[in-house]
């Protein structure tokens, strides 16, 4: 069971409450930019929108400015020959960046969830993932408090939806 309206949009008021928050797609529809979006009500249009077409999930990435380190979109390339033709997408990626899964109501699949790297994590793969620069760059402490609050929110959402 996904997240209702009400709950998709709690979360998307949680994550515009910081001042600064960059939220976007966290992968394109491939071939295309990276959708931005810059209120509660641009998030909860797009998750309508998304579940009115049939998909059953959110997948978001979200930075805040004190977290410091690099957001921007990344062009992967796609293979043609697999993906009918297409040959690239954008995703949004970095050490710190905080990943939001939200299961939309016709959903099936894994449950809503925010999870965001540790820096030990970065740490430790930083030699597999150069793109993503230094580890150092980010502020660990700000992405793990924004990470936290995100999750409790989410955490009441659940519960309130008797989905926890």
């Amino acid at each position: 069971m996904g997240l209702s309206t009400a709950g998709i949009a709690a979360l998307a008021e949680a994550i515009f409450a910081k001042p600064g928050a960059s939220v976007a797609q966290a992968y394109s529809e491939a071939e295309q930019e990276t959708l931005y979006f810059s209120s509660p009500a641009e998030l909860c249009a797009y998750a309508a929108r998304l579940e009115a077409e049939g998909a059953s999930e959110v997948l978001l990435a979200v930075h805040y400015p004190d977290m410091a380190g690099h957001f921007a979109p990344r062009r992967i390339a796609l293979d043609p020959a697999k993906c009918a033709g297409l040959s690239y997408r954008y995703v949004c990626e970095g050490w710190g960046v905080i990943r939001v899964y939200l299961r939309l109501s016709s959903g099936k699949g894994l449950d809503s969830n925010v999870g965001a790297n540790s820096q030990k994590r970065a740490e430790k793969w930083q030699a597999h993932y150069p793109e993503f620069g230094s580890p150092e760059a980010w502020n660990w402490d700000a992405v793990g408090r924004h990470e936290r609050r995100l999750i409790r929110v989410l955490k009441q959402v659940a519960a309130q939806e008797g989905l926890s």
